[in-house]
């Protein structure tokens, strides 16, 4: 049904009411299948992520990730986007404005990336160095800023410390190579 119809000269002032109706009911019956399959394709896609035990992967090199919720939110959500551009194809609304909803949904796609990947980025870069040049050892004490503890763990995007007190403080490493680190080594403690 093409919306430019409604207002036509050869199909009077509206089309009948009834055919309206139809196209909107079977655009939310489109809407309601595609939830669903889109649920269930969610599910299907992180149990085939789990098999394949990627999390254990990702906790090994020291990442804190779930990619089997990554994959579930993702091809839900592909899901439902396809489903919501069909019903409104069968609405009959014109490819422009879904090149316009594709467009927007894409820009506030790459924004969210952008936001989310900001501090994650050059903390990783941080600890790849920080890991290559040996710089700080399990078991060092080192003192940041205001804050002093024995490096318990450096992972890709932090640095664990205990303090003296028992206390477990993670510092980002972008932190660690921008500030001004005092560094005891493991054997020359006093």
């Amino acid at each position: 049904m093409d919306w430019s119809q409604i207002f036509s000269q050869e199909n009077g002032v509206l089309l009948p009411m009834w055919e309206i109706l139809i196209h909107l009911f079977g655009a939310i019956i489109i809407g309601v299948l595609g939830f669903f399959l889109g649920k269930a394709l969610g599910k299907a896609a992180k149990h085939i992520v789990e098999t394949l035990e990627l999390k254990k992967q990702f906790k090994k090199a020291g990442i804190r990730f779930d990619p089997e919720l990554m994959a579930e939110n993702v091809v839900k959500y592909l899901s439902f986007l396809g489903t919501f551009i069909i019903a409104l194809n069968y609405l009959g609304i014109t490819p422009v404005i879904l090149n316009i909803i594709f467009v927007g949904i894409l820009m506030i796609v790459i924004f969210t990336l952008f936001l989310s990947l900001k501090d994650f980025i050059p903390n990783i870069i941080a600890g790849i160095h920080l890991i290559s040049i040996n710089k700080l050892k399990k078991g060092d004490s080192i003192k940041v800023k205001d804050v002093a503890g024995k490096v318990s763990e450096i992972s890709l995007t932090e640095t664990t410390l205990i303090s003296a007190k028992g206390n477990k403080i993670i510092i980002p490493n972008s932190t660690i190579m921008r500030e001004q680190i005092i560094i005891t080594p493991k054997g020359k403690r006093k």
